[in-house]
């Protein structure tokens, strides 16, 4: 018993905060990482009410924790957490990604962006001056604007709710071009949408019109289903004709890729580990 408490004090743990968190391929793509790096660490996930979001945190760094993911719908609430924000996180105000350093200061950032701009280019379906439908205004959309900006993207913010939409407008515009989608006085023709929103994470698909969809469009959702079939969102743009689509996996392994670099400085095989929980998804169908 001596020996494996001693063993278990030597394996790092990172934690996924968040609300659902059942779904998440996250702990079989770590368990892959470690395999390939050879860092020893433990991830797991960790359920997450409003109420007990910030205790559970600051139990899990006291008790040892050395790094953590975020995700919905805390990493706006995060933010006011970490010591020091990095660049990514100190602009979009979003955390995804918590580092504890040597001297027990918490280091706050977020890779979502860097991962998306990766599986895109990955995709061989973006390049800069693209014209995007970014649906939601949330932490994931908030999480990825500055990057698709940085890429001279023209943005349209589609949202139910129209102040966060003007919230985000307001955040952004310094960056570039980045507007509200108003249907009926928008003639913009899109080359990609993005679906941001956690709708898929509860079986629906969010409000938007089905008028933009046109041959040409790429319809991109960041969310993904565990055992590899279609989204609710790209299964409705699907059905309605479109032909290039993708879901969000490869960006959820990029940016697992850049916070397991934030934690260990190295950097472990994106693509390969792409291919790999792909083709668990493909034995699961």
């Amino acid at each position: 018993m001596l020996q494996k408490s001693i063993l278990e004090k030597k394996i790092k743990r990172v934690t996924l905060f968040g609300n659902p968190v059942k779904q998440s391929l996250s702990p079989l793509i770590h368990q892959y990482f470690s395999k390939e790096t050879g860092v020893l660490y433990q991830y797991t996930l960790c359920l997450c009410t409003e109420e007990n979001f910030f205790l559970k945190i600051s139990n899990f760094f006291k008790n040892g924790g050395i790094g953590a993911n975020i995700t919905v719908p805390f990493k706006k609430k995060i933010f006011s957490v970490p010591h020091i924000i990095n660049k990514f996180s100190r602009i979009s105000k979003t955390v995804n990604t918590l580092i504890k350093c040597s001297n027990n200061k918490i280091i706050g950032d977020n890779t979502d962006g860097l991962g998306l701009l990766y599986d895109l280019k990955n995709l061989f379906i973006f390049k800069k001056n693209t014209t995007v439908l970014l649906l939601g205004a949330g932490g994931a959309a908030t999480s990825v604007i500055y990057h698709l900006l940085m890429e001279n993207c023209l943005i349209y913010i589609s949202n139910r709710t129209l102040m966060k939409s003007k919230i985000l407008i307001k955040q952004f515009k310094k960056f570039g071009k980045i507007f509200i989608f108003e249907e009926y006085k928008c003639s913009q023709i899109f080359d990609i949408i993005i679906n941001a929103t956690s709708s898929g994470l509860y079986g629906s698909y969010p409000i938007f019109p089905l008028s933009v969809l046109h041959h040409d469009i790429f319809c991109y959702d960041i969310s993904y289903n565990k055992n590899g079939n279609l989204t609710p969102f790209l299964k409705l743009c699907k059905n309605y004709g479109v032909k290039n689509f993708s879901d969000g996996l490869g960006m959820l392994v990029a940016q697992a890729a850049y916070s397991f670099f934030a934690w260990f400085k190295i950097m472990p095989n994106i693509q390969s580990t792409i291919m790999f929980i792909r083709s668990l998804n493909e034995k699961l169908l």
